[in-house]
């Protein structure tokens, strides 16, 4: 649990609520290439990222994938499940592998109704997640594609800088062409932000990517 106690939502519970998530909680490991849940799926409880990174993202009947972001070690996530009983909004699964501490929705729902303070809390981890959202939306009208395509490649990006997605995927999550997603690819990679291999892209500079996702030029 040390990884979550590090995380800035975490660390600001009550105690009363940080004791409650370790104690309903158990930890699971999902291995490489797994899935944890997919979209549709009916909702399971609450996770908190230990080790490793989660990939959220969405597919659709034809077999193309859109990824949304990538969430660390640290990050907790489900919570939306939690106030509408609806099922998952998306896919999240691990192209890596990671280990996950998960409280289970029944157990969660039942502390609640002992303790209902504990819902605000939620509610701001799922405010927090909404305000981000609705950040990047209004940035996409506002960014070049260059500074969209930036960001995205940070939000992407795991812990060592590599991201296996494929331009298709990479370019379908930014919303822009594929062809244009490519020739930008070759940009980054030509000035030293990246480097293209196969399968795969790994970033060299994410302070310059951050710069250039920053002002849009």
């Amino acid at each position: 649990m040390q990884r979550l106690a590090a995380d800035p939502w975490f660390a600001g519970l009550p105690d009363t609520m940080q004791a409650a998530l370790q104690a309903l909680g158990q930890p699971r490991r999902l291995p490489a290439g797994g899935f944890l849940f997919l979209r549709e799926d009916a909702p399971d409880g609450l996770y908190g990222i230990l080790e490793g990174s989660m990939v959220i993202g969405s597919s659709s009947l034809t077999g193309k994938h859109s990824v949304l972001t990538r969430l660390g070690a640290g990050h907790w996530f489900g919570e939306v499940a939690l106030f509408d009983h609806g099922p998952r909004t998306h896919d999240a699964g691990s192209d890596r592998g990671c280990l996950l501490w998960h409280v289970p929705q029944a157990a969660l729902l039942g502390w609640l109704q002992g303790w209902p303070h504990g819902w605000l809390p939620l509610g701001q981890l799922m405010a927090a997640k909404t305000r981000k959202l609705m950040q990047g939306l209004a940035q996409q009208t506002l960014l070049s594609p260059e500074a969209r395509l930036a960001q995205r490649l940070l939000l992407l990006a795991d812990g060592d800088g590599r991201i296996r997605l494929s331009q298709e995927a990479l370019a379908s999550a930014t919303g822009i062409s594929r062809q244009t997603c490519n020739a930008i690819l070759r940009q980054l990679a030509d000035g030293g932000f990246l480097t293209i291999g196969r399968g795969h892209l790994q970033l060299l500079d994410k302070r310059a990517l951050g710069q250039l996702g920053g002002d849009g030029h």
